[in-house]
């Protein structure tokens, strides 16, 4: 049951991943349609809501005369298309430490998920969760300060959520690392 299981879930992790590349291929295609063509942006507002959601942040790129704020839906893109790259970098450490739990994956020792590659693994993923909303504070501080020098300011907000995700993987981190210390010691008397 815990084999079949583990394989669905490195399935899902592997989707999801995919998913999250396609998602940056499309932040980074839709920056560059931003740039070229005025048009493009104007698309996007033709729906009700004018607020730009993004994964740990979001822009309403509408200034306060109703005009759309450019700079705003650019770096938004920019920001999207980076947080796409580090959602793909948590899903593909996910499915490594379900394959190396799987011992299926190249680096894998047996089966056991207290390993070296396995805490490096959930290391990761606290700095890319906790890196997310670092990153969406950033982007959304650059729009206001541009906005603001510009006399154009949106409104952008940012959810910190991730950092207690990143801080509880950091946590575990610390216990699989134990683990692993004790898993060696106990090898190595047997």
């Amino acid at each position: 049951m815990k084999k079949g299981l583990n394989k669905t879930l490195s399935l899902i992790t592997k989707v999801i991943e995919i998913v999250s590349w396609v998602g940056a291929a499309a932040g980074l295609v839709s920056f560059v349609g931003s740039l070229v063509d005025k048009s493009f942006i104007k698309e996007l507002f033709l729906t009700e809501s004018t607020e730009l959601p993004g994964i740990c942040f979001s822009v309403d790129a509408l200034t306060e005369t109703g005009d759309i704020n450019y700079f705003a839906v650019s770096m938004f893109f920019i920001g999207l298309a980076l947080t796409f790259v580090l959602m793909a970098m948590i899903f593909r450490n996910i499915n490594i430490i379900l394959r190396t739990m799987l011992g299926k994956y190249k680096h894998a020792k047996g089966t056991s998920p207290f390993q070296k590659d396995v805490v490096r693994q959930i290391r990761e993923i606290g700095i890319f969760s906790i890196a997310m909303p670092v990153l969406g504070l950033i982007i959304t501080t650059i729009i206001n300060i541009v906005s603001k020098i510009n006399s154009t300011p949106v409104e952008a907000s940012v959810s910190f959520g991730g950092i207690i995700i990143g801080l509880v993987c950091l946590c575990l981190t610390q216990i699989f690392s134990y683990g692993a210390q004790l898993e060696e010691e106990v090898d190595g008397l047997l």
